[in-house]
């Protein structure tokens, strides 16, 4: 059985043509956006930066305000658990 080839089609030529000018136009978009937030996510990581400095001048307790903040973040279920478990610790360790 031949394989027989495509013929010279040129709205063919034209549809794939157009097809991968797109296909440029949205990895271009991608990688722009992407880009942008990445600029962003620094910015904002050195603004979070200059906000614990300030609150490091003030007094505040730097490492206990990162643990609220982590704590914060976490699903309250488990980090209830959490405590739980480290307080039944605690007090086996009172006991021995």
């Amino acid at each position: 059985m031949a394989v027989l080839p495509f013929k010279d089609d040129e709205d063919f030529s034209k549809h794939n043509e157009v097809a991968f000018a797109e296909s440029a136009e949205d990895v271009k978009d991608f990688v722009r956006r992407y880009e942008a937030l990445e600029f962003e996510k620094k910015d904002l990581s050195g603004d979070q930066k200059d906000l614990i400095t300030v609150m490091k001048s003030k007094g505040y307790n730097v490492k206990a305000l990162k643990r609220v903040l982590n704590e914060r973040r976490r699903d309250a279920g488990d980090l209830q658990e959490e405590k739980e478990v480290a307080q039944l610790y605690m007090d086996l360790l009172r006991q021995g």
